[in-house]
């Protein structure tokens, strides 16, 4: 952990590191289980939850949620702008209702447009417009100049990271669904 030096000469009341503290109390109490998959995942948690809180307000700027940023760099990474609503909620791994309301959003502003799949009467096929392609590079430009919501992390360590949480998805089933 990032504190553990500092963590072990701190009592428990002057910690200010949350998983440091559970570190602490987990070993005080004895506990049985995988104390550093725990530990892991709280750290992971707290830095999920930090990196999306930032990101979020910084795409307010934009009128736009995480979802609705993702839901159009998606198609904006397509290869031809295109994607089956279906296929969007399954790479985001949101419900098909929180892709559908998303898109319902984005067709409001003329990010997106829908058209029914050419031959699935079922499907729907959603469509980054022109006016989606501008949003989404300036959205991109904002949330670069705060680092993705990692702040100044090392190119290193994020480039470490993205192959460690490669290692770890895969490890949990993560097949690109």
């Amino acid at each position: 952990m990032a504190t553990r030096k500092a963590a072990d000469t701190a009592t428990p009341d002057t910690m200010t590191d949350p998983v440091d503290w559970a570190h602490h109390y987990w070993q005080e109490h004895g506990l049985q289980g995988d104390e550093q998959r725990f530990l892991a995942m709280s750290s992971l948690l707290r830095y999920q939850r930090l990196v999306v809180d930032a990101v979020e307000e910084a795409l307010r700027a934009h009128k736009l949620n995480l979802t609705d940023y993702l839901v159009l760099m998606t198609l904006q990474l397509s290869e031809n702008g295109t994607r089956l609503i279906s296929n969007l909620a399954r790479s985001l791994m949101v419900h098909a209702t929180t892709a559908t309301l998303a898109t319902d959003r984005l067709q409001k502003r003329r990010l997106i447009s829908r058209t029914p799949h050419p031959t699935d009467r079922r499907a729907t096929c959603i469509t980054i417009t022109a006016t989606g392609r501008k949003l989404v590079h300036k959205a991109t430009i904002t949330l670069s100049e705060i680092g993705f919501g990692m702040g100044d992390a090392k190119p290193e360590a994020v480039e470490g990271l993205v192959g460690l949480l490669a290692e770890l998805r895969t490890a949990a089933g993560d097949t690109g669904r």
